[in-house]
């Protein structure tokens, strides 16, 4: 019954999701449609499908979880995508860090001059969808398929980790093919980002830790690219302590 629950809170959260993308698509950015349209509905069926069929470990709101402990892992994953963005510039080609305030907000907009509507966009619907299901539903159902727990003690599991890095790789992947995205460094940056909001769903069970990630990134991001307000006047002073 508890699980019924869940199924009918996730399953209406991501329709509502559905419907405010197509009002997106068809009043801000018709490219938004193409580009984020089939992964939801993917995500949705794979969603059913795991509920009915597999074994739904990671719950979009896990009740054993506080909001407290979520935005934790959110705010800590975030630091996270920033220290692994020194490490990616190392290891590719050095890049300049609007370029990487670029990639975590996504695309480059736009069809409307609302700031702020394009701003929720980017920050909220797109790091839910992304999100979603590239992570908390393709996660979810593979370890079903290839039987392994969804539990921090199986992080030292080879096929655990084998998951991860193709999960991240193929999200690397949909940068480039449907983004466009060409830089070494920023695609290695996406990988990381993957990497470690995977490992945030493992250990906590919860979406709401990786989906906060998402959405600080591509908030924070977005903030500067509608002209919101200059993130880059914060962002320096943290990249130049831990650097």
């Amino acid at each position: 019954m508890q699980d019924r629950q869940s199924m009918l809170i996730e399953l209406g959260i991501v329709g509502i999701i559905g419907y405010i993308l197509f009002f997106i698509s068809t009043n801000v950015n018709p490219t938004l449609g193409s580009i984020y349209t089939l992964p939801l509905i993917l995500g949705l069926v794979l969603a059913i499908v795991d509920y009915s069929f597999g074994s739904k470990t990671i719950k979009l709101i896990n009740k054993n979880v506080t909001w407290g402990t979520a935005l934790m892992w959110a705010v800590g994953g975030y630091v996270a995508v920033l220290l692994s963005s020194q490490l990616a510039s190392k290891l590719a080609t050095v890049v300049p860090l609007t370029e990487i305030l670029n990639l975590l907000g996504s695309t480059a907009p736009v069809f409307s001059n609302s700031a702020g509507l394009n701003w929720f966009t980017f920050s909220i619907l797109i790091a839910f969808v992304e999100t979603y299901a590239f992570f908390v539903i393709a996660l979810d159902i593979l370890c079903s398929m290839f039987s392994v727990e969804i539990d921090k003690r199986n992080l030292y599991n080879p096929k655990m980790w084998i998951i991860l890095f193709s999960l991240s790789f193929l999200f690397m992947m949909y940068h480039v093919t449907s983004k466009g995205v060409q830089s070494e460094a920023t695609l290695i940056l996406v990988f990381f980002m993957a990497m470690i909001s995977l490992i945030s769903l493992i250990w906590t069970k919860d979406a709401r830790g990786a989906l906060g990630i998402h959405i600080i990134a591509n908030g924070i991001a977005s903030a500067s690219i509608f002209g919101i307000f200059k993130i880059q006047n914060l962002i320096i002073p943290i990249i130049h302590l831990i650097s």
